[in-house]
């Protein structure tokens, strides 16, 4: 049944290509030289290299699956899908749930099949059993820390073994995804929406997630918005293929309406998270169960997965340590990679390899593109373009800005100063920030501005006025061994 219902997905399926990738497919434009400029090398070459999958890059869903993921299992994993229900610290109906009451883990060992998922064919099944079992592996290793933390306000220690019951499953759909098994950014957030209208489009008002860990407001925030800013992806992605393509080919006007069109793109982008994070500074009752098993004081051994022969200990980036493509997507295309020599950025820190297949090939084209063609230098050789590439780092800047005020947020105070490793990554990450806002000012000084327009010229003086702000605020932080307010103010700019 699993295989028919794949092979009818992937025939209704047309292998995607991006809008701006037709031009030209001569075999030679898939090689890429990252050092030297080769105009004949066209960005025509990239194409989803696994179309069947959910995820897709295309400028007609961008970053979003290209189907609403599914919110039911079939009934073979009934049981899966009980617990699962069963399993948010405030259900849904108003009652309390099993991670409440600290009883998810005894509930897994006691009740939960090891399911047989050899034969799932059908991609949209692989999917969302990925998304339900990264979660429930997340619940399960950290439910002692949810625990710990509701008492003490510190974490503890978390389970040290995810049973096979998790485990197998989990590293066989992994396999089969080409990923990695444990939850993943893109996972929690764009591939866990239901519709409450099928016929109404993609809204705030319209969508809320199918798997939740505390069941709160700030959770089903932290959700819908990511998803109902992921919408305008399309729009940025369109516009980042058309910054290279214009580069490529040399055409100033084309670039600088491609950076315009960005820049808009990501307004819409950073103005719904402003809207449905505002305020979200206090992440305390779900943000437990984002955390990975690298660089984190609850898994100082990472952790090990139980079946036959596996002694590895498995060491992976967070939910809430990582960030979603469209971060990377900013990094890649605008060389910010160089900025910080420490690697700073997390598509540097392994980020992007936790990705689906298509979206980890997306970005490595982008950034091999970028590097190869000199989008920053090409940028700055204008006035005009200078001027509309700091209005769009201004955006990047936004974005990376709340990125990383969640990330501080997401250990408290007194579970940072004891945890080195996460210490450390905060500070690289801090300094990256404030490297992005100064790269905004000195690009701003290097402008004739007199040559500009009053409206341009205004509205990038506002993106290096927030620049400062951030610059020095960060800096401040970087030097201060106590914790240091967050500007919320400029969050939201």
């Amino acid at each position: 049944m699993f295989a028919k219902h794949a092979a009818t997905a992937i025939k209704r399926t047309q292998p995607s290509t991006l809008r701006r990738f037709t031009k030209a497919h001569h075999p030679a434009a898939a090689v890429i030289n990252a050092h030297t400029p080769d105009s004949s090398l066209s960005s025509a070459a990239w194409t989803n290299p696994d179309p069947g999958s959910e995820f897709t890059v295309s400028s007609k869903s961008g970053f979003l699956p290209r189907r609403d993921p599914l919110p039911v299992l079939p009934s073979y994993f009934e049981k899966l899908d009980e617990i699962l229900h069963e399993m948010p610290i405030l259900k849904s109906d108003g009652t309390l749930g099993l991670l409440h009451t600290g009883q998810l883990g005894a509930r897994v060992e006691r009740e939960l099949p090891q399911y047989d998922v050899e034969f799932v064919f059908d991609k949209r099944i692989l999917a969302a059993l990925y998304r339900d079992y990264s979660m429930l592996a997340s619940a399960y290793l950290l439910e002692p820390c949810d625990i710990q933390f509701r008492l003490t306000r510190n974490y503890g220690l978390g389970r040290r073994m995810l049973p096979a019951n998790i485990a197998v499953p989990l590293q066989t759909v992994a396999r089969r995804l080409g990923q990695k098994p444990c939850l993943e950014h893109s996972t929690f957030t764009f591939y866990n929406y239901q519709r409450k209208d099928h016929d109404q489009p993609i809204s705030l008002s319209n969508i809320e997630p199918i798997r939740k860990f505390s069941g709160c407001d700030k959770e089903h925030n932290f959700v819908v918005g990511h998803v109902a800013a992921a919408r305008h992806t399309d729009a940025v992605i369109d516009a980042s293929l058309g910054i290279l393509e214009a580069v490529q080919n040399n055409k100033r006007v084309e670039f600088n309406a491609a950076l315009r069109q960005y820049s808009t793109a990501m307004g819409r982008v950073n103005e719904i998270l402003a809207q449905t994070l505002q305020g979200c500074g206090d992440y305390a009752s779900f943000r437990t169960f984002l955390n990975g098993s690298k660089a984190q004081s609850m898994f100082n051994r990472g952790v090990l997965f139980e079946r036959n022969g596996d002694t590895e200990a498995h060491k992976y980036l967070g939910v809430g340590q990582s960030s979603s493509p469209i971060a990377s997507l900013g990094t890649h295309l605008f060389q910010l990679s160089q900025l910080s020599p420490r690697g700073s950025l997390p598509c540097n820190d392994g980020v992007d390899l936790l990705r689906a297949p298509n979206v980890r090939s997306f970005l490595e084209h982008v950034d091999q593109q970028a590097r190869n063609l000199g989008v920053q230098s090409y940028a700055l050789r204008s006035s005009e373009s200078s001027a509309e590439y700091v209005l769009a780092l201004g955006q990047v800047l936004t974005y990376r800005y709340r990125q990383w005020a969640n990330l501080r947020d997401s250990v408290p105070v007194q579970s940072a100063r004891n945890n080195a490793a996460f210490h450390a990554y905060l500070d690289v990450q801090t300094s990256h920030v404030r490297d992005i806002a100064k790269l905004v000012s000195r690009t701003h000084a290097s402008m004739d501005g007199e040559s500009l327009g009053q409206s341009v010229r205004t509205r990038a003086e506002s993106v290096v006025h927030h620049a400062e702000m951030v610059h020095r605020s960060l800096g401040r932080i970087l030097n201060d061994a106590e914790p240091t307010p967050l500007p919320v103010s400029m969050i939201a700019y």
